[in-house]
């Protein structure tokens, strides 16, 4: 099931996105047509794409908020294995003492959890 995700926006517009304190999970671009990392927020998604962008040379985003902690991880490790992006140096990891796995069954991070 594909995240659905709003954007793209240009990167100078995200104080503009709802700050409000929610999961979710975003992806950001150099160009505004491919993603080049993906990541996520357990608790503050705005403030977290807001720090993301302001940290690396990112031109624009996406995002999508998420009902818990939880789907933001399995919604990031699918944008994760959906985009194969550049600048993520590893797959998306769990909370501490969180015992979730990755959704794709090709994952080496995946196994039957549920």
């Amino acid at each position: 099931m594909a995240v659905p995700l709003q954007g793209p926006y240009l990167a100078s517009v995200v104080s503009l996105v709802p700050y409000v304190q929610s999961p979710g999970v975003y992806v950001l671009s150099r160009d505004g047509r491919a993603a080049h990392y993906v990541g996520r927020s357990d608790t503050c998604l705005a403030a977290r794409v807001a720090a993301s962008i302001q940290a690396r040379r990112y031109t624009h985003f996406w995002f999508a908020f998420q009902s818990s902690p939880m789907q933001a991880f399995l919604a990031e490790c699918e944008l994760y294995h959906d985009y194969s992006p550049a600048d993520n140096s590893n797959h998306p990891a769990a909370p501490i003492g969180a015992q979730w796995r990755c959704p794709s069954l090709a994952c080496a991070w995946g196994a039957v959890w549920r």
